[in-house]
C-alpha cells in the first residue's frame, strides 16, 4: 500500500476527514470545551505531564534548569534547533553534559533526559507532535528515561484533522508523544517507561 493511500486512510478516520479528497479544515468537526492552550495545558496534565507556562525563551531556560536539577540531570542529548538554542546553552552553563543528536547510540541510551522542541501539539489529546529531520531524531525523545520538550502556545491546535490539515509535507517521521510511556502488558499492571520516557515534562512559552 502506497504512503499517500496509508495517509488517506488516517485521514478518512480522523472525524471530519476524508477520503474522497476534502480538505479536513473545510468541513465541520465538534466544538471543544474552552480554548486550545487551556484544554491542552489540562489533557497533558491529567496524562501525568508536568506542564509549565513560561512568558519568554528566557524563562524557559530557567525553567528547564529547575526541571533538570528536580530530576538530578547530570546529561542530556539535545536537538539542533534554535528554537532551544538558549535553553541549551543555559543547560550547559549548568554544569550539564550536553550531548550532540548525533553523539552515538550507546552515549545516547546514558543521557539522562532528551530535550527537544515540538512543532505541534493537539489540544483534544494533549499530544506533542515532533516530527523527524536532520539533527532531530525521533531516538532524543523515546531513548532516555526523561523527555523535556519546548512548544509555543501558538502551535497548540484543536484536534488531529487541523493537525493533518496545518502539518504539510509529511516528514520521514512523526512521532505523536501523549504522556509518559505506559504497558500493562503483564500480569495488567500499568508500568510507566517501559517502552519510552517514564517522565515528560513540558515548557509552553505563551508570550503576551
Amino acid at each position: 500500500m502506497s504512503r499517500e493511500r496509508v495517509l488517506e486512510k488516517v485521514i478518512a478516520a480522523v472525524p471530519g476527514g476524508d477520503p474522497d479528497g476534502q480538505q479536513p479544515e473545510d468541513l465541520p468537526r465538534a466544538v471543544l470545551p474552552g480554548d486550545p492552550i487551556s484544554l491542552f495545558l489540562e489533557r497533558s496534565r491529567q496524562l501525568g505531564v508536568e506542564v509549565e507556562v513560561v512568558s519568554s525563551e528566557e524563562a524557559a531556560a530557567e525553567a528547564a534548569s529547575a526541571w533538570c536539577s528536580r530530576y538530578e540531570v547530570s546529561s542530556v542529548i539535545a536537538w539542533r534547533s534554535n528554537e532551544i538554542a538558549s535553553l541549551v546553552d543555559r543547560l550547559r552553563s549548568d554544569g550539564i553534559r550536553v550531548l550532540a543528536p548525533d553523539a552515538g547510540l550507546d552515549q545516547m541510551a546514558q543521557a539522562d533526559a532528551g530535550v527537544t522542541a515540538a512543532e505541534w501539539a493537539v489540544a483534544e489529546t494533549g499530544t506533542l507532535v515532533l516530527p523527524a529531520a536532520p539533527g532531530q531524531p525521533r531516538l532524543v525523545s523515546v531513548l532516555p528515561f526523561a523527555h523535556l520538550a519546548v512548544l509555543r502556545s501558538e502551535r497548540i491546535i484543536p484536534d488531529l484533522a487541523a493537525l493533518f490539515a496545518r502539518c504539510g509535507p509529511m516528514p520521514s517521521a512523526l512521532t505523536l508523544i501523549s504522556g509518559p510511556s505506559r504497558s500493562a502488558d503483564i500480569g495488567l499492571q500499568p508500568v510507566l517507561g517501559a517502552h519510552g520516557p517514564g517522565v515528560v515534562g513540558v515548557i509552553v512559552i505563551r508570550q503576551t
